[in-house]
């Protein structure tokens, strides 16, 4: 069973110049002992130099990460591509560096999943909220474009990164006509606006996530 990291051993580190850069992120899973939930690591390259390629990241076996670090299974959540400007967040285990396979990742948080079997089913449910433990804080830099779901609820989340798990040649300039690609639930909207100061979209514990059907990641803007 993989060793949950605390955030007695976090450092803090800013990461500027992210928008577009390549990053991808694994997730280890330990079953619940009663019940179909699990807990999970998140490993992930954001701010690291770009050691890899997208056929490299895709090549890797789950199975065999689960094994080599002792969870019961693993996601890969990636290739991916950054979205915000500037990054700012606590690594976990002092900022320590972990080789997956020759691709170099910081511990960046910890997850939940209410039932493991249908997160890791190839028809993962998009719109779903799910709760990541972290402290960060993303910086969308004045006059850049974002691209934001609002949900039913008035919730507006802005996309943090770009997936190129699904669509394998998906390129940020294609994400200004994304809604009309998109099967959104009734009452969910796709945005695309030109902010015209920093938006900053913090998490100090709780992140709150949905993907959409490309598995595009957004944060909700508290």
């Amino acid at each position: 069973m993989p060793s949950f990291p605390t955030a007695e051993k976090a450092v803090t580190r800013t990461f500027e110049g992210l928008r577009g850069v390549p990053h991808a992120e694994i997730v280890v899973f330990t079953k619940e002992a009663h019940g179909p939930g699990a807990s999970g690591i998140v490993y992930n390259t954001l701010g690291l130099p770009v050691d890899f390629t997208d056929e490299q990241f895709r090549a890797l076996d789950p199975v065999a990460l689960a094994a080599e670090f002792h969870g019961d299974a693993v996601w890969k959540n990636g290739p991916r591509r950054a979205l915000m400007d500037i990054a700012t967040a606590e690594l976990l285990d002092g900022g320590k560096v972990t080789s997956v396979h020759g691709i170099a990742m910081h511990t960046v948080a910890t997850v939940g999943v209410a039932d493991l079997a249908v997160f890791l089913g190839t028809e993962r449910p998009p719109y779903r909220q799910l709760t990541v433990v972290r402290t960060t804080q993303w910086t969308f830099q004045k006059a850049q474009q974002v691209h934001e779901l609002l949900s039913p609820d008035g919730h507006a989340f802005v996309m943090q990164s770009m997936s190129r798990a699904v669509d394998h040649d998906l390129r940020i300039d294609q994400l200004s006509a994304l809604g009309q690609r998109l099967s959104l639930p009734e009452g969910w909207q796709y945005r695309v606006r030109t902010v015209d100061s920093d938006l900053l979209v913090g998490a100090h514990g709780d992140a709150h996530i949905v993907f959409d059907e490309y598995e595009n990641n957004y944060q909700r803007e508290d």
